[in-house]
């Protein structure tokens, strides 16, 4: 799917979860090692009509069979009947929805003017950041650090014709020098990041929870999430790596409809765990489908 359509997708959806109209409730898993989950994400969105559930693992540990990290499959059903209507991947669609939400996140949250991106991580999440920020701040360079060389070699050469990608090998400077900060890496255990690498009018962008100081809690100057329920309740169940959340100002989605004031000076620095959302899984899919359908992709079974 056009990667500009999943940007329209992606925002369209955090409108509707701004304005109540959507059904997510906090996801559900097991957790058979400590670094590894497996989730059930349900979805309903009454304006499109779509709703399914994404069932996806992530073992941070399976590069060392060759495995990806991120596995899983998502299930559309008809609204009408229950049935199931589709079955696809879910590692595309949760690598497209994460940086579109990163992306339009950065669209309402960053400061005015982006000319540095640091993206810590070059794997999938890395690669899809880069190439939806990039339409976001399509003048931006990006700067991306990984402890493999290679993958940032491999990263710049996919988006070649879509950003400028800088290699930088320690994080710690990528990071100061950045208006945005993504960290894409697995998830971690011990603090790798400093919040007070972070400079004035920043924004940062973790895709894991953990991993960064205990101030980026209690020094930024805004703290939201995509959804606070599902947030609370993830904290609750993982164990939260901060000691403060109490500073949580609410959804990204009601700053986008106009509930919730965003970046109240251009100086702020604001941090955002973006956990992830079954109704943008439910979205992408469904914008997928569509397009299946319109082009006779795929194998129908008729019920």
């Amino acid at each position: 799917m056009p990667l500009a359509s999943a940007l329209e997708v992606v925002e369209a959806t955090l409108r509707d979860h701004g304005n109540g109209a959507f059904e997510n409730p906090p996801k559900t898993g097991v957790h058979p090692q400590h670094d590894a989950f497996i989730h059930a994400m349900a979805g309903w969105l009454p304006r499109q009509k779509r709703g399914g559930v994404k069932w996806v693992a992530g073992y941070s540990s399976n590069y060392k069979s060759g495995l990806p990290n991120i596995t899983g499959l998502m299930v559309l059903n008809d609204p009408e009947t229950g049935l199931p209507i589709c079955v696809m991947d879910a590692a595309y669609l949760t690598a497209v929805r994460t940086s579109a939400a990163s992306a339009i996140t950065s669209k309402y949250l960053a400061p005015s003017n982006v000319d540095r991106i640091a993206v810590i991580g070059a794997g999938l999440q890395g690669l899809y950041h880069v190439k939806l920020m990039s339409l976001i701040h399509p003048s931006a360079e990006f700067q991306v650090v990984d402890i493999d060389p290679s993958a940032v070699d491999r990263l710049a050469n996919q988006v070649s014709a879509e950003a400028r990608v800088v290699h930088v090998r320690e994080a710690e400077s990528a990071i100061r020098a950045a208006d945005v900060v993504v960290t894409a890496t697995s998830r971690l255990e011990e603090v790798v990041f400093q919040f007070g690498w972070m400079k004035k009018a920043s924004l940062v962008l973790p895709v894991h929870v953990r991993g960064w100081s205990q101030d980026i809690t209690t020094a930024s100057d805004a703290l939201f999430t995509d959804d606070v329920e599902q947030f609370t309740n993830f904290i609750r169940a993982t164990g939260s790596p901060y000691e403060d959340l109490s500073r949580v100002r609410g959804s990204v989605s009601s700053v986008i409809v106009g509930k919730l004031t965003g970046r109240s000076s251009n100086s702020d620095r604001i941090a955002v765990f973006n956990l992830g959302l079954a109704i943008h899984d439910v979205a992408i899919a469904a914008e997928i489908l569509s397009l299946a359908e319109r082009q006779n992709i795929g194998t129908v079974v008729a019920y």
